[in-house]
Protein backbone atom coordinates (compact mmCIF):
# COMPACT_ATOMS: atom_id res chain seq x y z
CA UNK A 1 0.00 0.00 0.00
CA UNK A 2 3.15 2.36 0.96
CA UNK A 3 4.22 1.28 -3.01
CA UNK A 4 1.05 2.70 -4.15
CA UNK A 5 0.66 5.04 -2.49
CA UNK A 6 4.21 6.72 -3.35
CA UNK A 7 3.66 6.20 -7.41
CA UNK A 8 0.39 7.58 -7.06
CA UNK A 9 2.19 10.84 -5.49
CA UNK A 10 4.81 11.08 -8.09
CA UNK A 11 2.39 10.66 -10.71
CA UNK A 12 -0.07 13.37 -9.31
CA UNK A 13 3.02 16.12 -8.77
CA UNK A 14 4.33 14.90 -12.53
CA UNK A 15 3.98 18.29 -14.49
CA UNK A 16 2.69 15.84 -17.41
CA UNK A 17 -0.12 14.69 -15.50
CA UNK A 18 -1.43 18.12 -15.04
CA UNK A 19 -1.55 18.67 -18.86
CA UNK A 20 -4.03 15.43 -19.11
CA UNK A 21 -8.00 15.52 -19.87
CA UNK A 22 -9.78 14.75 -17.50
CA UNK A 23 -10.57 11.37 -18.48
CA UNK A 24 -7.54 10.62 -18.76
CA UNK A 25 -6.49 11.66 -15.53
CA UNK A 26 -9.31 9.78 -14.51
CA UNK A 27 -8.65 6.48 -16.12
CA UNK A 28 -4.53 7.52 -15.20
CA UNK A 29 -5.61 7.29 -11.83
CA UNK A 30 -8.27 3.88 -11.33
CA UNK A 31 -4.98 2.88 -13.61
CA UNK A 32 -2.34 3.10 -10.59
CA UNK A 33 -4.92 2.27 -7.87
CA UNK A 34 -4.86 -1.22 -9.29
CA UNK A 35 -2.26 -2.18 -7.20
CA UNK A 36 -4.10 -1.40 -3.68
CA UNK A 37 -6.69 -4.11 -4.26
CA UNK A 38 -10.13 -2.16 -4.36
CA UNK A 39 -12.58 -3.62 -6.96
CA UNK A 40 -13.91 -0.50 -7.88
CA UNK A 41 -17.16 -0.83 -9.22
CA UNK A 42 -17.31 3.02 -10.31
CA UNK A 43 -15.47 6.34 -9.60
CA UNK A 44 -17.30 9.48 -10.17
CA UNK A 45 -16.29 13.33 -10.66
CA UNK A 46 -18.00 16.50 -10.22
CA UNK A 47 -16.63 19.43 -11.70
CA UNK A 48 -18.79 22.85 -11.46
CA UNK A 49 -18.48 25.34 -14.55
CA UNK A 50 -19.33 28.61 -15.73
CA UNK A 51 -22.03 28.31 -18.50
CA UNK A 52 -25.59 29.41 -19.43
CA UNK A 53 -26.93 25.99 -20.14
CA UNK A 54 -23.95 23.81 -18.83
CA UNK A 55 -23.99 23.16 -14.89
CA UNK A 56 -20.99 20.99 -15.00
CA UNK A 57 -19.19 18.10 -16.08
CA UNK A 58 -19.32 14.45 -14.38
CA UNK A 59 -16.66 12.19 -15.53
CA UNK A 60 -17.32 8.81 -14.66
CA UNK A 61 -15.37 5.67 -14.46
CA UNK A 62 -16.36 1.96 -14.71
CA UNK A 63 -14.85 -1.26 -15.57
CA UNK A 64 -16.80 -1.60 -18.82
CA UNK A 65 -16.05 1.18 -20.37
CA UNK A 66 -13.78 3.10 -18.51
CA UNK A 67 -14.06 6.73 -18.27
CA UNK A 68 -16.48 9.31 -19.72
CA UNK A 69 -17.35 12.56 -19.63
CA UNK A 70 -21.21 13.51 -19.02
CA UNK A 71 -22.23 16.94 -19.39
CA UNK A 72 -24.91 18.08 -16.97
CA UNK A 73 -27.48 21.37 -17.45
CA UNK A 74 -28.62 23.49 -14.85
CA UNK A 75 -31.59 21.73 -14.76
CA UNK A 76 -30.22 18.92 -13.10
CA UNK A 77 -30.04 20.48 -9.65
CA UNK A 78 -33.92 20.25 -9.89
CA UNK A 79 -34.15 16.70 -10.93
CA UNK A 80 -33.21 13.16 -8.93
CA UNK A 81 -30.08 13.21 -10.44
CA UNK A 82 -28.69 15.67 -7.45
CA UNK A 83 -31.56 15.73 -5.64
CA UNK A 84 -31.74 13.01 -2.80
CA UNK A 85 -28.14 12.06 -3.50
CA UNK A 86 -25.18 11.99 -1.49
CA UNK A 87 -24.16 14.90 -3.90
CA UNK A 88 -26.57 16.73 -1.69
CA UNK A 89 -26.32 15.57 1.04
CA UNK A 90 -22.43 16.59 1.13
CA UNK A 91 -23.54 19.95 -0.17
CA UNK A 92 -26.21 20.47 2.75
CA UNK A 93 -24.15 19.62 5.65
CA UNK A 94 -20.68 21.29 4.37
CA UNK A 95 -18.66 17.84 5.23
CA UNK A 96 -15.26 16.63 4.20
CA UNK A 97 -16.41 13.00 3.76
CA UNK A 98 -19.63 10.86 3.15
CA UNK A 99 -19.03 7.26 3.62
CA UNK A 100 -22.16 4.48 3.31
CA UNK A 101 -21.83 0.57 3.99
CA UNK A 102 -24.60 -0.10 1.14
CA UNK A 103 -24.25 -3.74 1.73
CA UNK A 104 -26.60 -3.73 4.22
CA UNK A 105 -29.31 -1.63 5.86
CA UNK A 106 -30.32 0.80 6.84
CA UNK A 107 -27.29 2.43 5.10
CA UNK A 108 -28.15 0.67 1.50
CA UNK A 109 -32.03 2.37 1.54
CA UNK A 110 -30.64 5.91 2.63
CA UNK A 111 -29.87 7.02 -1.05
CA UNK A 112 -32.12 5.56 -4.23
CA UNK A 113 -28.96 5.90 -6.09
CA UNK A 114 -26.54 3.58 -3.75
CA UNK A 115 -29.28 1.37 -3.64
CA UNK A 116 -28.68 0.56 -7.35
CA UNK A 117 -25.75 0.34 -6.64
CA UNK A 118 -25.82 -2.39 -3.70
CA UNK A 119 -28.00 -4.20 -6.45
CA UNK A 120 -24.99 -4.31 -8.76
CA UNK A 121 -22.60 -5.83 -6.38
CA UNK A 122 -21.48 -2.87 -5.00
CA UNK A 123 -21.21 -3.36 -1.23
CA UNK A 124 -19.04 0.69 0.20
CA UNK A 125 -19.16 4.23 -1.13
CA UNK A 126 -16.96 7.01 -0.05
CA UNK A 127 -17.51 10.34 -1.42
CA UNK A 128 -14.86 13.27 -0.67
CA UNK A 129 -14.85 17.50 -1.27
CA UNK A 130 -12.59 18.55 -3.23
CA UNK A 131 -12.93 21.87 -2.44
CA UNK A 132 -14.93 22.00 0.82
CA UNK A 133 -16.91 24.04 1.66
CA UNK A 134 -17.96 25.79 -1.95
CA UNK A 135 -21.49 25.83 -2.92
CA UNK A 136 -22.00 22.60 -5.08
CA UNK A 137 -18.59 22.44 -5.49
CA UNK A 138 -16.23 19.35 -6.87
CA UNK A 139 -16.74 15.95 -5.14
CA UNK A 140 -14.59 12.02 -6.17
CA UNK A 141 -16.75 9.32 -5.30
CA UNK A 142 -15.34 5.74 -5.32
CA UNK A 143 -17.30 2.69 -4.64
CA UNK A 144 -16.06 -0.85 -3.84
CA UNK A 145 -17.77 -4.55 -4.87
CA UNK A 146 -15.09 -5.57 -2.26
CA UNK A 147 -17.02 -8.69 0.08
CA UNK A 148 -15.46 -6.27 3.58
CA UNK A 149 -15.82 -3.39 1.37
CA UNK A 150 -13.10 -0.48 1.88
CA UNK A 151 -10.01 -1.89 4.11
CA UNK A 152 -8.94 1.04 6.84
CA UNK A 153 -5.76 1.11 4.69
CA UNK A 154 -7.94 1.61 1.71
CA UNK A 155 -9.58 4.77 3.26
CA UNK A 156 -6.20 6.12 4.47
CA UNK A 157 -4.84 6.16 0.44
CA UNK A 158 -8.14 7.40 -0.78
CA UNK A 159 -7.79 10.38 1.95
CA UNK A 160 -4.29 10.94 1.69
CA UNK A 161 -4.80 11.75 -1.92
CA UNK A 162 -7.51 13.53 -2.32
CA UNK A 163 -5.87 16.96 -1.75
CA UNK A 164 -3.52 16.49 -4.88
CA UNK A 165 -6.47 15.38 -7.06
CA UNK A 166 -8.06 18.69 -5.56
CA UNK A 167 -5.81 20.41 -7.42
CA UNK A 168 -6.17 18.49 -10.64
CA UNK A 169 -9.52 18.84 -10.76
CA UNK A 170 -9.35 22.12 -10.29
CA UNK A 171 -6.96 22.86 -12.84
CA UNK A 172 -9.47 20.94 -15.06
CA UNK A 173 -12.73 23.30 -13.83
CA UNK A 174 -10.60 26.14 -14.83
CA UNK A 175 -10.17 25.25 -18.38
CA UNK A 176 -13.52 23.76 -18.38
CA UNK A 177 -14.96 27.14 -17.60
CA UNK A 178 -12.48 28.94 -19.80
CA UNK A 179 -13.81 26.95 -22.99
CA UNK A 180 -16.88 26.77 -22.15
CA UNK A 181 -17.40 30.84 -21.70
CA UNK A 182 -14.90 31.25 -24.52
CA UNK A 183 -17.11 29.24 -27.17
CA UNK A 184 -20.25 30.81 -25.51
CA UNK A 185 -18.61 33.90 -26.66
CA UNK A 186 -16.87 33.49 -29.43
CA UNK A 187 -18.17 30.04 -30.98
CA UNK A 188 -16.66 26.90 -30.98
CA UNK A 189 -13.76 27.43 -33.50
CA UNK A 190 -12.72 31.18 -32.64
CA UNK A 191 -12.73 30.04 -29.40
CA UNK A 192 -10.03 27.25 -29.93
CA UNK A 193 -7.78 28.93 -31.91
CA UNK A 194 -7.97 31.90 -28.81
CA UNK A 195 -7.42 29.18 -26.77
CA UNK A 196 -4.17 27.90 -29.08
CA UNK A 197 -2.66 30.84 -28.67
CA UNK A 198 -4.32 33.29 -31.87
CA UNK A 199 -5.25 36.31 -29.53
CA UNK A 200 -2.75 38.59 -30.44
CA UNK A 201 -4.17 42.26 -32.23
CA UNK A 202 -3.93 41.60 -36.26
CA UNK A 203 -3.37 37.64 -35.79
CA UNK A 204 -5.56 35.34 -38.63
CA UNK A 205 -5.52 34.01 -41.57
CA UNK A 206 -7.47 34.27 -44.65
CA UNK A 207 -10.18 32.02 -45.73
CA UNK A 208 -12.94 30.69 -48.19
CA UNK A 209 -16.27 30.82 -46.87
CA UNK A 210 -20.07 31.13 -47.32
CA UNK A 211 -21.09 34.22 -46.14
CA UNK A 212 -24.34 34.41 -44.04
CA UNK A 213 -26.08 37.58 -42.59
CA UNK A 214 -29.70 37.75 -41.18
CA UNK A 215 -31.80 40.69 -39.78
CA UNK A 216 -34.88 41.09 -37.96
CA UNK A 217 -37.70 42.81 -39.40
CA UNK A 218 -39.81 45.47 -37.40
CA UNK A 219 -37.02 44.95 -33.85
CA UNK A 220 -37.79 49.08 -33.94
CA UNK A 221 -41.25 48.97 -33.72
CA UNK A 222 -40.73 45.61 -31.30
CA UNK A 223 -38.13 47.67 -29.03
CA UNK A 224 -40.89 51.13 -28.63
CA UNK A 225 -43.64 49.17 -27.91
CA UNK A 226 -41.95 46.47 -25.52
CA UNK A 227 -40.49 46.85 -21.97
CA UNK A 228 -36.85 46.16 -22.26
CA UNK A 229 -36.68 42.47 -20.45
CA UNK A 230 -39.67 41.90 -22.95
CA UNK A 231 -37.62 42.68 -25.82
CA UNK A 232 -34.57 40.41 -24.32
CA UNK A 233 -37.26 37.82 -23.87
CA UNK A 234 -38.06 38.18 -27.62
CA UNK A 235 -34.36 38.24 -28.67
CA UNK A 236 -33.57 35.60 -27.16
CA UNK A 237 -36.09 33.16 -28.94
CA UNK A 238 -35.49 34.76 -32.16
CA UNK A 239 -31.86 33.81 -31.77
CA UNK A 240 -32.77 30.40 -30.54
CA UNK A 241 -34.48 29.72 -34.10
CA UNK A 242 -31.68 31.30 -36.06
CA UNK A 243 -28.84 29.79 -34.09
CA UNK A 244 -29.84 26.02 -34.15
CA UNK A 245 -30.13 25.58 -37.93
CA UNK A 246 -26.80 27.67 -38.38
CA UNK A 247 -24.74 25.54 -35.68
CA UNK A 248 -26.46 22.27 -36.84
CA UNK A 249 -25.56 22.48 -40.72
CA UNK A 250 -21.78 23.23 -39.62
CA UNK A 251 -21.92 27.46 -39.47
CA UNK A 252 -20.14 29.19 -36.78
CA UNK A 253 -21.76 32.45 -35.72
CA UNK A 254 -19.29 35.29 -35.25
CA UNK A 255 -21.66 37.84 -33.76
CA UNK A 256 -25.13 39.22 -32.55
CA UNK A 257 -25.42 43.08 -33.78
CA UNK A 258 -28.79 44.16 -32.11
CA UNK A 259 -31.30 41.89 -34.27
CA UNK A 260 -28.46 41.19 -36.92
CA UNK A 261 -26.43 37.38 -36.95
CA UNK A 262 -23.31 37.11 -38.92
CA UNK A 263 -21.93 33.81 -39.52
CA UNK A 264 -19.69 31.73 -41.75
CA UNK A 265 -19.83 28.20 -43.04
CA UNK A 266 -16.00 27.87 -44.07
CA UNK A 267 -15.10 25.92 -47.29
CA UNK A 268 -13.47 22.52 -46.24
CA UNK A 269 -11.67 19.65 -48.14
CA UNK A 270 -15.50 19.26 -49.42
CA UNK A 271 -15.24 22.64 -51.47
CA UNK A 272 -17.44 25.28 -51.78
CA UNK A 273 -20.69 23.02 -52.78
CA UNK A 274 -20.63 21.40 -49.85
CA UNK A 275 -20.31 24.52 -47.76
CA UNK A 276 -23.25 26.43 -50.04
CA UNK A 277 -25.59 23.75 -49.41
CA UNK A 278 -25.67 23.87 -45.83
CA UNK A 279 -25.84 27.30 -45.83
CA UNK A 280 -28.86 27.14 -47.94
CA UNK A 281 -30.33 24.38 -45.95
CA UNK A 282 -29.61 26.46 -42.80
CA UNK A 283 -31.55 29.20 -43.92
CA UNK A 284 -34.62 27.58 -45.46
CA UNK A 285 -34.57 25.88 -41.90
CA UNK A 286 -34.31 29.00 -40.27
CA UNK A 287 -37.08 30.69 -42.18
CA UNK A 288 -39.20 27.54 -41.81
CA UNK A 289 -38.71 27.79 -38.02
CA UNK A 290 -39.36 31.46 -38.17
CA UNK A 291 -42.60 31.31 -39.83
CA UNK A 292 -43.95 28.18 -37.25
CA UNK A 293 -43.35 30.65 -34.50
CA UNK A 294 -44.98 34.10 -33.61
CA UNK A 295 -44.73 35.34 -30.26
CA UNK A 296 -47.66 36.98 -27.96
CA UNK A 297 -45.38 39.56 -26.91
CA UNK A 298 -43.95 41.03 -30.52
CA UNK A 299 -46.73 39.19 -32.76
CA UNK A 300 -45.11 38.30 -36.64
CA UNK A 301 -41.60 38.02 -36.68
CA UNK A 302 -39.94 38.21 -39.90
CA UNK A 303 -36.61 38.46 -41.03
CA UNK A 304 -34.36 38.78 -44.15
CA UNK A 305 -31.28 36.56 -45.09
CA UNK A 306 -28.54 36.92 -47.20
CA UNK A 307 -26.36 34.44 -48.80
CA UNK A 308 -22.47 35.09 -50.21
CA UNK A 309 -19.62 33.87 -51.16
CA UNK A 310 -15.84 34.82 -51.06
CA UNK A 311 -12.60 34.96 -49.33
CA UNK A 312 -12.18 37.33 -46.02
CA UNK A 313 -9.66 37.88 -42.96
CA UNK A 314 -10.42 35.45 -40.13
CA UNK A 315 -8.96 36.60 -36.97
CA UNK A 316 -8.53 39.52 -34.11
CA UNK A 317 -8.94 43.43 -34.60
CA UNK A 318 -9.95 46.08 -32.23
CA UNK A 319 -8.18 48.08 -29.63
CA UNK A 320 -5.06 47.47 -27.54
CA UNK A 321 -7.03 46.14 -24.92
CA UNK A 322 -10.23 45.18 -26.09
CA UNK A 323 -10.95 43.04 -29.35
CA UNK A 324 -13.17 40.89 -31.53
CA UNK A 325 -12.36 37.93 -33.42
CA UNK A 326 -14.50 38.45 -36.66
CA UNK A 327 -14.60 38.73 -40.15
CA UNK A 328 -13.18 41.49 -42.61
CA UNK A 329 -13.66 41.67 -46.25
CA UNK A 330 -15.22 43.05 -48.94
CA UNK A 331 -17.37 39.91 -49.60
CA UNK A 332 -18.94 40.57 -45.70
CA UNK A 333 -19.95 44.26 -46.68
CA UNK A 334 -21.53 42.77 -50.11
CA UNK A 335 -23.67 40.35 -47.99
CA UNK A 336 -24.78 42.97 -45.67
CA UNK A 337 -25.85 45.20 -48.64
CA UNK A 338 -28.00 42.12 -50.12
CA UNK A 339 -29.32 41.39 -46.97
CA UNK A 340 -31.10 44.85 -47.10
CA UNK A 341 -32.37 44.28 -50.57
CA UNK A 342 -34.90 42.33 -48.99
CA UNK A 343 -36.83 44.81 -47.61
CA UNK A 344 -36.65 46.58 -50.83
CA UNK A 345 -37.26 43.50 -53.11
CA UNK A 346 -39.63 42.22 -50.91
CA UNK A 347 -38.49 38.44 -50.41
CA UNK A 348 -37.12 36.96 -47.04
CA UNK A 349 -33.94 35.07 -48.64
CA UNK A 350 -31.63 36.58 -51.38
CA UNK A 351 -28.33 34.65 -53.03
CA UNK A 352 -25.58 36.36 -55.07
CA UNK A 353 -24.60 34.91 -58.45
CA UNK A 354 -21.42 33.82 -56.98
CA UNK A 355 -23.27 32.11 -53.97
CA UNK A 356 -25.20 30.14 -56.49
CA UNK A 357 -22.51 30.17 -58.82
CA UNK A 358 -19.93 28.29 -56.28
CA UNK A 359 -23.58 25.84 -54.69
CA UNK A 360 -23.25 24.10 -58.17
CA UNK A 361 -25.78 21.70 -59.37
CA UNK A 362 -23.35 18.73 -57.99
CA UNK A 363 -24.45 19.23 -54.16
CA UNK A 364 -28.38 20.40 -54.73
CA UNK A 365 -29.69 18.11 -58.08
CA UNK A 366 -33.19 20.96 -57.66
CA UNK A 367 -30.28 23.57 -58.75
CA UNK A 368 -30.27 25.48 -61.06
CA UNK A 369 -34.29 24.72 -61.53
CA UNK A 370 -35.06 25.63 -58.44
CA UNK A 371 -32.98 29.29 -58.55
CA UNK A 372 -35.16 32.47 -60.10
CA UNK A 373 -32.90 35.52 -61.08
CA UNK A 374 -34.38 38.87 -59.53
CA UNK A 375 -32.18 41.18 -61.32
CA UNK A 376 -29.36 42.89 -61.40
CA UNK A 377 -29.31 45.69 -58.46
CA UNK A 378 -27.02 48.11 -57.33
CA UNK A 379 -25.50 47.72 -53.95
CA UNK A 380 -24.15 50.69 -51.67
CA UNK A 381 -20.50 51.10 -52.21
CA UNK A 382 -20.47 48.21 -54.52
CA UNK A 383 -19.19 50.06 -58.17
CA UNK A 384 -21.29 47.58 -60.44
CA UNK A 385 -24.65 46.05 -60.05
CA UNK A 386 -24.85 42.25 -58.49
CA UNK A 387 -27.39 39.87 -59.62
CA UNK A 388 -29.66 39.18 -56.83
CA UNK A 389 -31.07 35.47 -57.12
CA UNK A 390 -33.61 33.71 -54.53
CA UNK A 391 -35.38 29.99 -54.38
CA UNK A 392 -38.64 29.21 -55.67
CA UNK A 393 -39.16 27.63 -52.81
CA UNK A 394 -38.92 31.30 -50.88
CA UNK A 395 -40.49 33.04 -53.63
CA UNK A 396 -43.16 35.40 -52.17
CA UNK A 397 -46.79 35.29 -53.50
CA UNK A 398 -47.27 36.83 -57.24
CA UNK A 399 -43.09 37.51 -57.47
CA UNK A 400 -42.87 35.97 -60.51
Amino acid sequence: MRECRAALTDWLLAPATSELEVHELLDGLVARLAGADLDLHRVSIWIPTKHPELWGHQVVWDPAGGARVVRRSHDTSQTTDYVGTPAEALHAQGARTLRRRIAVEPARSEFAMLAKMADAGATDYLMAALDQGRVHGPWISFATRRAAGFADEQLELLTAVTPLLALHVQLAGARFATHSLLEVYLGQNAARRVFDGEFRRGSGTEIDAALWFCDMRGFTTISDRLPARAVVGVLDRYFEHVATPITEHGGEILKFIGDATLAVFPIGPHGPADACRRALAAALAVLARIDGWSSSAAGKIELGIALHTGRVFYGNIGGRERLDFTVIGASVNEVCRVEAMCKTIGEPLLMTAAFVGALGTAAAPDMPDDVISLGAHALKGVALPQEILTTRRRLAPNSE
